[in-house]
């Protein structure tokens, strides 16, 4: 299973659109082979949102992804979601042995 973490920091009073249109975008992951796991705000930072997705392997993350941003759900909210985005960080995890979540 590959974890991954993604980080997002928003432009000046965009995350009330941001969330809007991410409730949208996670309504259709699983269809396209993303596994969305969690979400979170950070409560020391307004600007900030937390969020987990999953994946088989490294080949289904791939396929998912693919999929998913060629997708005709993507296309109609891209061009609202991403503009709300100022800085993102992406990281791949994979869980130790002793992980709870595997």
């Amino acid at each position: 299973m590959i974890h991954e973490l993604r980080i997002y920091r928003f432009h000046a009073g965009q995350k009330k659109v941001f969330l809007k249109e991410f409730k949208k975008a996670k309504s259709f992951m699983k269809k396209y082979g993303v596994t969305f796991v969690a979400a979170w705000e950070n409560p020391e930072r307004e600007d900030e949102f937390i969020w987990l997705r999953s994946f088989a392997n490294a080949k289904a993350r791939d396929k998912a992804i693919e999929a998913y941003y060629g997708s005709p759900e993507w296309a109609k909210i891209v061009d609202i979601l991403r503009p709300t985005i100022r800085r993102r960080e992406v990281r791949l995890m994979n869980a130790l042995p002793y992980s709870t979540i595997k």
